[in-house]
């Protein structure tokens, strides 16, 4: 990865985004730290890092579609969406719900999957990795091939073995432990 636009996201994460105290998760575990990664996703700078460096990682998995389960994966969809247009290799783009619209066409997904048989799933903070596989077993019920998970942040938590299990390469841009401050 491009070390300046690493540097520069990580300080920006841990400008905008992390903040200390008491906070429940979304899993509904407890944490003295809270990551939103969507005070810099939806930051002009830290999306154009965050595209930049996703982009790296997707250069070579041949994607034809990139996606996630929104609120989190919305930015980081339209950045790649938007990169990968500049780059003369065009992808389109997918957000799945946690659960289906129970209106209109009742669906799941919104966007562009179908047809796409080679597809990553970008999160933003990683934890449990539930957003990730809800993200993925959509992807799967339009019979497209996850071929790599993308996150900004991994709370380390053991979403990685999970990923792996099922047969999903796992890239984080950074571990926790490189935003949270040094033990003294």
């Amino acid at each position: 990865m491009s070390q300046p636009d690493r540097e520069s996201l990580r300080q920006m994460l841990v400008d905008r985004s992390m903040r200390f105290g008491d906070f429940v998760l979304s899993s509904g575990a407890r944490s003295n730290y809270y990551i939103d990664v969507r005070k810099t996703s939806l930051h002009p700078e830290g999306l154009k890092l965050i595209t930049r460096l996703f982009w790296e990682q997707l250069e070579s998995d041949n994607v034809t579609a990139v996606g996630g389960l929104t609120l989190g994966a919305d930015p980081l969809v339209a950045g790649i969406l938007w990169w990968s247009h500049e780059q003369g290799h065009p992808l389109e783009g997918f957000l799945v719900r946690k659960s289906p619209k129970d209106h209109g066409m009742r669906g799941q997904v919104d966007g562009n999957l179908a047809g796409h048989k080679r597809v990553a799933i970008l999160d933003d903070v990683i934890t449990s990795g539930e957003s990730a596989l809800i993200a993925a077993e959509s992807a799967e019920s339009y019979k497209a091939e996850v071929v790599r998970v993308l996150a900004v942040v991994d709370r380390g938590q053991g979403a990685g073995q999970i990923f792996q299990q099922r047969g999903y390469p796992f890239t984080p841009l950074f571990s926790i432990a490189e935003l949270l401050p040094a033990e003294k």
